[in-house]
């Protein structure tokens, strides 16, 4: 008897999403994406120009009828109206698809660290309530409020600053003038894209397997480090001068680490950003 692969659907399907799927195993997994523009993807990943903010959405999302859910959409500006419409009110639209779908399993939902408003010196982790102080931060926890109403079919998945080969933003800051550096040297918190997306797999796996999941990650390496140790790190790696580096004064950002993750049995290929730029730079 053929066993038929259960689909995932990746809303709001980038980046992010593509190594989801070169993450997951076409024999178990028939893999969907929308996305408001197509761009060029992966032959594993079948892509369908949806906005979820269209009413069609949902129709769009009934015909696949899904077993699981990814929601990766993203802000396509950096404004209230964007992140409420994008994760508010996109969430809104997923959920109300899924309450229509006779088998479906679980949703989850790719948030942001940015959740954690609050100034401490303190280690924060899943077990600490979020304070967020803007509107994206707001919009996140709002959209996480949603998802939830989901109960034990909807898992968080509060992402640090994600980094990979197709995201080299701290590589190309490094090999700048230092003079173009932040004025502040601030905590920083990432997870590298690859584990990210084989954490989403990896979990999805779990419940195929009839394991429990917990309702809320924070997916990042669990190793906080002061930007200006990261760029100057960076900077030495690809044997560019530090000596005339001035490293300002430590001031703001968080330090994040997982409690939840480990627990899991998951193990990172990039356990902290040397590991991980490392890769990049060779």
């Amino acid at each position: 008897m053929e066993i038929k692969p259960l689909k995932v659907l990746i809303v709001g399907c980038g980046q992010l999403g593509f190594s989801i799927a070169k993450s997951s195993d076409s024999n178990v997994f028939k893999m969907y994406g929308f996305s408001r523009s197509l761009k060029k993807s992966l032959s594993s990943i079948e892509m369908t120009q949806v906005d979820i903010l269209k009413p069609e959405a949902i129709g769009a999302i009934k015909t696949i009828a899904p077993d699981f859910i990814i929601y990766t959409a993203s802000a396509d500006a950096q404004s209230p109206e964007s992140y409420q419409e994008h994760y508010v009110e996109g969430m809104q639209q997923t959920c109300k698809a899924i309450l229509e779908l006779n088998s479906f399993r679980h949703l989850f939902f790719v948030s942001s660290t940015r959740v954690y408003g609050q100034k401490t010196t303190r280690i924060l982790s899943e077990l600490d309530i979020p304070e967020p102080i803007d509107y994206g931060g707001e919009a996140l926890l709002e959209t996480e409020i949603i998802a939830s109403q989901l109960k034990d079919k909807a898992t968080i998945l509060r992402f640090s600053g994600i980094y990979g080969p197709n995201r080299p933003r701290m590589i190309q800051l490094a090999q700048s003038n230092p003079g173009n550096w932040p004025a502040t040297n601030n905590w920083s918190n990432r997870i590298h894209e690859e584990d990210g997306a084989a954490f989403i797999v990896f979990l999805i796996k779990r419940l195929v397997h009839d394991e429990s999941i917990a309702s809320l990650y924070l997916v990042t390496d669990g190793v906080p480090t002061k930007q200006y140790d990261v760029l100057t790190w960076i900077r030495n790696r690809m044997q560019l001068p530090i000596d005339e580096i001035e490293v300002p004064m430590l001031e703001g950002g968080k330090q994040l680490k997982s409690v939840l993750v480990d627990k899991t049995g998951f193990i990172l290929k990039y356990p902290d950003f040397m590991r991980g730029y490392e890769a990049m730079i060779d």
